[in-house]
C-alpha cells in the first residue's frame, strides 16, 4: 500500500500525494473499501475502462459490476453501454459502492444515483468520484449537473473558480440529502497537473428517523 500523508480536519481527511493522481486514486478507493468491509462491498464501476482500478482495488470486493462504452476482453462482469442509461434502468439497490471516475464532471451520474438509490436509516454506501470541472469553474462556468447537485440557481454567479472546493462540498452534501443521508467520512486529493483534478471518496449514511413519543 502506498504511503499517504493525511491531515484530519473535521470529517474530511486530505490526502496528499506527490505522484500525479494515480496513487491517490488507488489509496482513496482502498480507504472506501476498508470502511465498507471488503466482503460486504458490492461495487458498480460506472467508468470501468480497461480495469485498472479493478486490478488494484475492486477485485477484493465481494462483487463487482463495471460499465464502459468499449468492450474489454477480460473476465470482469461489465455492461457495454452509456452508463447513464444503465444507471437509469438497472436496479441499483444491491450495490453499496459506486465508482464515478469521470474524465470531467461526475455529477450527472451522481444525480441519477441519488434519485434511484435512497438509503435506509443507518445504511452506509461508498461513493468515489473523479472531479475535473476546475477548468470550467475558473471562468464561472459551473456545469448544470453540478449546480443542480449543489442547489444553485442557473443565474447565480459565484466567481466559482475561487471556491471550487466549496462547490464540491456543497454538491456532495446535496447528493447525500437526495439519498436521505449525510456524509460521515470523506477523503480528498488533488492532482498536480494544470487540470487540478480532485479525487474524492465519501461514506454516506442513511439518516436515522426519530421515534414518536406517543404510544
Amino acid at each position: 500500500m502506498p504511503k499517504v500523508k493525511g491531515a484530519r480536519i473535521g470529517k474530511v481527511t486530505k490526502v496528499e500525494n506527490a505522484h500525479a493522481g494515480w496513487k491517490a486514486k488507488v489509496e482513496i478507493r482502498r480507504l472506501v473499501l476498508e470502511a465498507l468491509t471488503p466482503d460486504r462491498a458490492v461495487v458498480f464501476d460506472a467508468f470501468a475502462g480497461p480495469g485498472l482500478m479493478y486490478s488494484e482495488v475492486w477485485q477484493h470486493a465481494s462483487r463487482y459490476v463495471g460499465c464502459d462504452e468499449k468492450w474489454h476482453r477480460d473476465d470482469r462482469c461489465c455492461y457495454v453501454a452509456d452508463n447513464r442509461r444503465v444507471m437509469r434502468c438497472t436496479d441499483l439497490q444491491p450495490f453499496n459502492c459506486f465508482d464515478l471516475d469521470a474524465y470531467g464532471s461526475p455529477w450527472e451520474q451522481a444525480l441519477i444515483l441519488a434519485a434511484r438509490r435512497p438509503l435506509q436509516p443507518g445504511e452506509r454506501i461508498g461513493l468515489v468520484l473523479t472531479e475535473g470541472t476546475s477548468l470550467y469553474t475558473r471562468f464561472s462556468q459551473v456545469p448544470h449537473a453540478m449546480r443542480q447537485a449543489a442547489g444553485l440557481l442557473p443565474a447565480v454567479s459565484l466567481g466559482a473558480g475561487r471556491m471550487h472546493d466549496d462547490l464540491i462540498a456543497r454538491a456532495l452534501r446535496g447528493i447525500a440529502r437526495r439519498m436521505r443521508g449525510r456524509v460521515v467520512k470523506e477523503w480528498r486529493a488533488m492532482g498536480v497537473s494544470g487540470a487540478q483534478m480532485r479525487y474524492l471518496g465519501v461514506i454516506v449514511e442513511g439518516l436515522r428517523t426519530s421515534r414518536s413519543d406517543g404510544g
